[in-house]
């Protein structure tokens, strides 16, 4: 029983409503010409008693449609038909030992909508170029490469995987050189700088 009264109320809200106001309708056509065929039996009308329901109907109808507008609203509100879409699990790096506690700066990259973004960096990475590492976090790749110099690397490059390459780039103790290697697997690399003497 609880299955079709769940799916007979789910089914359509306009057409509770409708049917509400054609009740409301009814009942006061009902009791309008129910009023006036008593009124008849007591009084004399100046029409017949055919006339006498015919109008009650009409007007009570009338009423009883007006009347349903100064009811206050009582409707259900209709069930919430949002979509909710559970987004996957951002990708965090593997091992987290062996990347928080790598000597050398590391920079996590996952591929998403618009391009990479960085998803982690270690704590050498902050060290090294002195930037908060919970700030970096949801940056787009391409702004923090941090290369300078005639050298550029641009994410695609990054991305595209197999990059080794030397370059400067500005940290707290000045221009150094660092060697960029990726590490990637689908979706997610590594960016590795190690320093060069």
């Amino acid at each position: 029983m609880s299955e079709q009264s769940n799916g007979e109320a789910g089914e359509s809200p306009q057409l509770g409503g409708l049917l509400t106001v054609v009740g409301w309708i009814a009942v006061g056509a009902v009791s309008l010409a129910t009023a006036l065929a008593v009124l008849d039996t007591v009084v004399v009308l100046p029409f017949s008693r055919e006339v006498a329901v015919g109008l009650g109907l009409a007007l009570g109808g009338g009423t009883g449609g007006v009347a349903r507008l100064f009811r206050p609203d009582t409707r259900t509100e209709s069930p919430d038909q949002t979509i909710t879409v559970d987004a996957p699990e951002t990708p965090s790096p593997e091992p987290a030992d062996l990347f928080d506690g790598h000597p050398d700066p590391v920079l996590y990259y996952v591929a998403e909508g618009h391009g990479p973004v960085v998803r982690a960096v270690n704590g050498a990475f902050g060290e090294t170029f002195d930037v908060p590492t919970d700030r970096i976090e949801g940056t787009p790749l391409s702004e923090a490469l941090l290369v300078s110099g005639e050298e550029t690397v641009d994410a695609e490059a990054v991305t595209a995987g197999g990059l080794d390459r030397v370059v400067d780039c500005e940290t707290t103790a000045g221009t150094e050189r660092f060697r960029l290697r990726t590490v990637e697997s689908g979706e997610t690399g590594y960016l590795l700088y190690t320093p060069q003497q």
